[in-house]
């Protein structure tokens, strides 16, 4: 039923659609490839400040823990000191290390844009009121997805790191971490939170579609638990700590993705069937 005052969503072939879709994945790699090409020009700060940081031990986050506990009278949580230096074995690792950064880096640093062109795509089959919501959107996204980023950032990746550097089986066996193995860890970690990140957003539009209700959320909390610790441990590198820190923003996320829910389901009105005689 078209209320008064509110649009219809236009109607487009199917063809028209995909032509559209089209275009908007050649703008978001263009997007995604101007972005790398601004990382890359930038590579050597990126690699020195962003990529190697977590691999010393007075990264930001071993600071704050040691400061939080100082602050409640305990001792140094982190008190191993270590500046770990990355081996590079393979003949192209460090080539392949600078693409592999470049791309990622792009499709980060291009994420609103991305947004943006996704919010365009589905803007035609939304309600006039949804379509205002645009900005929120899209803010919304950007801000979930760099939160994401920056959890594991400054927290799983670190902690990892620390993990598996002090975990020995024998003090005659040496941790030297590879090239490509640190930086595969890091970019997984880095764009698997930052997706996980999206968790309510993703709620809005299964509820707005009618897949998912609060109720069915609500009633499968626990088969939810057992999903988030699931989706901690793979995009974790599988230690208990990082896997367990992980898992609590995932745990909020869903319980805030709940209250999503809520917020945008409607019951379905029953129809009223006339009364024959």
């Amino acid at each position: 039923m078209k209320l008064i005052g509110e649009e219809s969503p236009k109607e487009m072939p199917f063809f028209d659609h995909i032509e559209e879709l089209r275009w908007r994945i050649l703008r978001s790699l263009g997007a995604i490839i101007l972005g790398a090409i601004v990382v890359a020009l930038n590579s050597k700060w990126v690699v020195d400040t962003l990529l190697l940081a977590p691999l010393k031990s007075d990264f930001f986050t071993f600071n704050m823990f040691n400061k939080l506990s100082h602050l409640v009278g305990g001792s140094d949580l982190y008190s191993g000191d270590f500046n770990i230096k990355l081996q590079n074995l393979d003949i192209s690792g460090q080539f392949s290390a600078f693409i592999w950064l470049s791309l990622v880096g792009g499709l980060i640093v291009s994420a609103p844009y991305l947004f943006f062109e996704m919010w365009g795509f589905l803007k035609p089959a939304l309600k006039e009121s949804e379509r205002k919501m645009s900005g929120v959107f899209i803010f919304t996204a950007v801000v979930l997805f760099v939160l994401g980023v920056l959890f594991s950032y400054y927290f799983v990746v670190p902690l990892s790191v620390q993990f598996f550097y002090f975990f020995k089986l024998s003090d005659s066996i040496d941790n030297n971490f590879h090239l490509s193995s640190y930086v595969s860890m890091y970019i997984q970690s880095l764009l698997s939170m930052g997706l996980v990140f999206l968790m309510p957003l993703v709620m809005y539009f299964l509820t707005q579609m009618g897949v998912v209700t609060p109720k069915f959320l609500k009633e499968h909390r626990k088969h939810a638990f057992i999903v988030v610790l699931t989706i901690a441990a793979i995009i974790t590198p599988s230690d208990m700590s990082s896997m367990v820190i992980a898992s609590i923003p995932l745990w909020l996320l869903y319980e805030a993705s709940v209250l999503v829910s809520v917020w945008v389901y409607k019951e379905p009105k029953a129809e009223v069937v006339p009364y024959k005689e």
